[in-house]
């Protein structure tokens, strides 16, 4: 029987405790490994052919098709892969203000009366800015302290560093929520689509990006080059609706579950060699970030 929930529990990871590629001087780093799919619960863990250096690993689930990284580090071991990552100096990017107007014109087409806005890794602000110039009441969090620094420097924005799951949000109060590159560094996904649920109004929007892991063999980047352990899980358009879909949202995007259907039918994989049409056709039909528009359910 496959297990009914879809979060982790106690029983579904175990810690482990890893031996390189680190110094022997240095404290060997904790690890999980999940026993259990922590997007559908189900115990069909398969080890496909490309794996990163140890310790980390790459697992797939023969159910859900979901790719994720097992053994990974547990939530509290996380920052220490950040800090560095957070730390050099930004300054202000033009191409990164067009894509959040971009962004933005996607969620007026679909929700063209402003209303409240949450962005979850509101990042330096730029997306909220653009929607706030339109006439949102925006709010966003960030956990990134320099991150949230620059928001205030640049558009004088005020993000919370608070962790969705645990901000004290009221229920059905925002028209929508968005997540830009977030969904791939949570531990749990499907926690974080019933949180977002929970605090959208009936109808309201979830809008968000993650990047397409089935790009990554088009690109021909090795599995070292996925980001890991930053990257927590790697989506496909398969699994990103399945995880929508099942925690109370409609897809909006038509594109993105033809997309999904294509790879349902032909078995695309981000380590498998198609045949030269089924190629063609991953190539042709597979952008490099995934783009959902979804709709809370009532």
């Amino acid at each position: 029987m496959r297990p009914s929930k879809h979060w982790l529990n106690n029983a579904s990871r175990i810690l482990v405790m890893s031996t390189s590629p680190f110094p022997s001087s240095s404290p060997a780093p904790k690890l999980e490994e999940l026993r259990q799919c922590p997007l559908c619960g189900s115990p069909h863990i398969e080890v496909p052919p490309v794996q990163p250096n140890p310790p980390f690993g790459i697992r797939n689930c023969a159910a859900c098709t979901a790719i994720f990284l097992s053994p990974r580090p547990p939530i509290e071991e996380m920052p220490q892969y950040y800090d560095e990552f957070y730390k050099a100096d930004r300054e202000k990017n033009k191409r990164q203000e067009l894509r959040a107007r971009k962004h933005f014109r996607r969620l007026s087409r679909t929700q063209p009366k402003p209303g409240n806005l949450l962005e979850v890794g509101a990042g330096d602000g730029y997306f909220l800015n653009a929607a706030r110039q339109a006439g949102w009441n925006v709010h966003g969090l960030e956990l990134s302290q320099p991150r949230i620094e620059q928001a205030k420097k640049w558009f004088g924005l005020e993000l919370c560093a608070q962790d969705l799951l645990k901000a004290e949000l009221k229920p059905d109060s925002y028209d929508a929520v968005a997540m830009f590159q977030l969904i791939e560094h949570v531990h749990d996904p499907c926690a974080l689509f019933k949180r977002v649920h929970q605090v959208l109004r009936p109808g309201g929007i979830l809008m968000l990006s993650t990047p397409n892991v089935l790009v990554y063999a088009r690109k021909k980047r090795d599995v070292n080059q996925w980001l890991i352990p930053r990257h927590l899980f790697f989506f496909t358009p398969r699994s990103l609706v399945g995880i929508t879909e099942n925690n109370g949202f409609q897809v909006l995007r038509q594109h993105l579950k033809f997309q999904a259907k294509l790879e349902e039918n032909f078995g695309w994989k981000p380590w498998s060699s198609p045949s030269p049409l089924s190629g063609a056709i991953r190539n042709l039909c597979t952008p490099f970030a995934l783009r959902l528009l979804a709709r809370k359910r009532t």
